[in-house]
């Protein structure tokens, strides 16, 4: 572990611990939590690669720890098994299945983990469903693994999906009832805040879930294709 780290681990408010699973630190607030994550987290990956186990920051009322695997230092994608065993060995509330993460989406995925409601954030480009947190994974039924890597042109009507897509253009933020697919055997009407945001040039949606949701017929032909 460097310096740099050591120096701040052993700041007042601070600790730290090893155990059989790897090394355990607990921060004051979790805004120190995320500024160390933000600032080391290649540092903390290679640390997590050199005992072989895993760096997990908590703080006081944490529901869902930052963890950094060794597989990160390497900078090579893990494999389909890897992403489900790191999502096994988080057991928290919330699941992403993109390596890289700017500030805000990091910010955005604490937050999640911390909030009741179903929330998903998608990728505007290929309308890939990168993060979900655990109140989402239970509305939607689907394993984490898969929820993460969900395309959503094929859990909505073409015409909702290019409305959606155009009033975010537009807006920015808005609430919305509309109707779309749980999983591949449920369809339901839902009441949705999104919120259109950018990081590091790339434009992604975020959305909480406010009511529950109200099963309706799946539309014809919607999933004949797949």
């Amino acid at each position: 572990m460097s310096v740099s780290i050591l120096k701040i681990l052993n700041l007042p408010g601070w600790n730290y611990k090893m155990s059989y699973e790897g090394l355990s630190i607990l921060a004051p607030t979790k805004r120190d939590a995320t500024q160390l994550a933000q600032s080391y987290g290649e540092a903390l990956s290679e640390t997590a690669l050199k005992i072989n186990g895993k760096v997990r920051i908590k703080w006081r009322g944490c529901k869902q720890p930052i963890e950094f695997f060794g597989w990160m230092a390497s900078q090579q994608p893990p494999t389909a098994s890897e992403t489900a065993e790191r999502i096994l060995q988080t057991g928290g509330t919330v699941f992403c299945s993109q390596m890289h993460l700017p500030d805000e989406l990091l910010y955005r995925m604490v937050a999640a983990a911390d909030n009741e409601r179903p929330i998903s954030i998608v990728r505007q480009d290929n309308r890939k469903q990168i993060i979900v947190n655990q109140p989402m994974i239970e509305m939607l039924q689907t394993p984490p693994e898969i929820a993460t890597q969900r395309v959503m042109t094929k859990f909505w009507l073409p015409e909702d999906l290019a409305e959606l897509e155009q009033r975010l253009h537009n807006d920015h933020q808005f609430t919305w009832t509309y109707s779309a697919g749980l999983n591949e055997r449920a369809w339901a009407i839902l009441t949705t805040q999104f919120e259109a945001f950018e990081v590091e040039g790339i434009w992604y949606r975020q959305g909480t879930c406010l009511s529950t949701p109200q099963l309706v017929p799946i539309p014809p032909g919607v999933f004949e294709s797949a």
